[in-house]
């Protein structure tokens, strides 16, 4: 565990990182700014902004430097993590969160998170894994909840989503095809890092937001061609 402090848009913060990893994830996020195409709607957000894969607060505390007052709703099915989470969180003095430890999905059961030796790339067992470590019968697992979106939007009576951000290790894919026009009428925007292996691709999704009314913009990682982000705004809202 390591203790951080740092300024960012004009906010002190002071956060607990668990291992090298999460300091990655910071500098993903505050120094590389990788959730730059999603800041006008983090700052225009009125409705929730819902963080999928919230590990260990990071974004959270990114979106708040933004937008002071728009609820945050942060998932984050990891045990350790949703730990460090709600620490980071009232660490800051932030109001509006509510911190939910469950997965999502696509439907509402108890499924097996495959725990990674890091903090970072923990993923549901439906998730397909990199090809190192896929069929490994003696990875650790966690028995965690998992909702849809749709139920997770209704049990919290959220009418329209402002952002929703998603970073699930490969498990985009069974959340967006379970999801009907419905849903999608739901969402402002998205943000999301997208994963490409064991034949899934991120062409999929963006064909899905595209004849849902969305326009979308597809930004390769320069590190890794298997991953990316998308970021989608609904034209019919």
């Amino acid at each position: 565990m390591k203790k951080m402090q740092f300024e960012f848009n004009h906010h002190k913060f002071s956060v607990t990182l668990p291992d090298e990893a999460a300091r990655s994830v910071w500098t993903e996020i505050f120094k590389e700014r990788e959730y730059l195409a999603a800041e006008s709607a983090i700052i225009s957000a009125r409705e929730p902004i819902i963080d999928v894969g919230a590990h260990i607060g990071l974004f959270v505390l990114y979106a708040r430097s933004f937008n002071p007052t728009v609820s945050i709703y942060a998932l984050e099915p990891e045990s350790e993590n949703f730990k460090l989470l709600n620490k980071n969180i009232k660490d800051n003095k932030i109001s509006g969160i509510n911190t939910f430890p469950i997965a999502l999905g696509g439907n509402s059961e108890k499924i097996e998170l495959v725990l990674s030796p890091d903090s970072h790339n923990h993923r549901l067992i439906t998730a397909p894994l990199p090809d190192f470590e896929s069929e490994k019968q003696n990875t650790p697992k966690q028995l965690v909840k998992m909702h849809s979106l749709r139920d997770f939007l209704d049990q919290e009576d959220i009418k329209i989503v402002s952002l929703l951000k998603m970073d699930i290790e490969g498990g985009e894919y069974d959340v967006f095809s379970a999801c009907v026009p419905g849903d999608f009428a739901r969402l402002r925007a998205v943000i999301m890092e997208y994963h490409n292996y064991s034949g899934l691709n991120y062409k999929s999704i963006e064909i899905q937001l595209r004849e849902n009314g969305f326009g979308v913009q597809i930004f390769p990682s320069k590190f890794d061609k298997k991953m990316g982000f998308i970021f989608a705004k609904n034209k019919r809202i």
